[in-house]
């Protein structure tokens, strides 16, 4: 009856640890560790009513356990006359788990509508052939019962 006693004791007690606020603020300064990356923005296909625009994102988990990309959303922008014009918005809720040290890559697609794309086009006429183009997100990394919002941003030069 004791030892049922003390192994009940210890399981209360490590409940109580692994919900507390202390644990979750910990854990969840560690997983900021997580390291977001945008390798590259192409413009991958342009037809009457719609462009594609192609992002790639590695994420690299430097924490000791394993780690799940719960969530990616960004917005595309491309440089007109020195401001940012939104070009579209993208999100990936599919859950993405990435082992302890390790890194993934992922592409992401983006359908922007052909007006749009039509005016970062002209842009890129006017500069050369090129646009700086800016991708800015967040993606949300959930190491064991703590999800932790991580920002990105990337600004590439994009000829077209």
């Amino acid at each position: 009856m004791l030892i049922v006693f003390i192994i009940a004791a210890v399981c209360v007690s490590l409940a109580v640890v692994l919900n507390s606020d202390w644990f979750k603020i910990w854990l969840g300064q560690r997983a900021v560790e997580a390291d977001i990356e945008v390798v590259s923005v192409q413009l991958k296909d342009v037809s009457m009513t719609t462009a594609m625009v192609e992002v790639e994102v590695c994420a690299e988990n430097t924490n000791p356990i394993g780690a799940t990309l719960d969530k990616i959303e960004y917005v595309i922008y491309f440089e007109k006359d020195g401001e940012w014009v939104q070009l579209g918005r993208a999100e990936r809720d599919e859950d993405i788990f990435i082992k302890a040290g390790e890194s993934t890559c992922f592409e992401l697609e983006n359908k922007i509508d052909v007006l749009s794309a039509i005016v970062a086009l002209y842009q890129a006429y006017k500069q050369g052939g090129s646009v700086d183009m800016k991708v800015s997100g967040t993606t949300w990394v959930k190491i064991w019962p703590v999800t932790v919002d991580i920002p990105f941003e990337r600004i590439e030069s994009v000829g077209f």
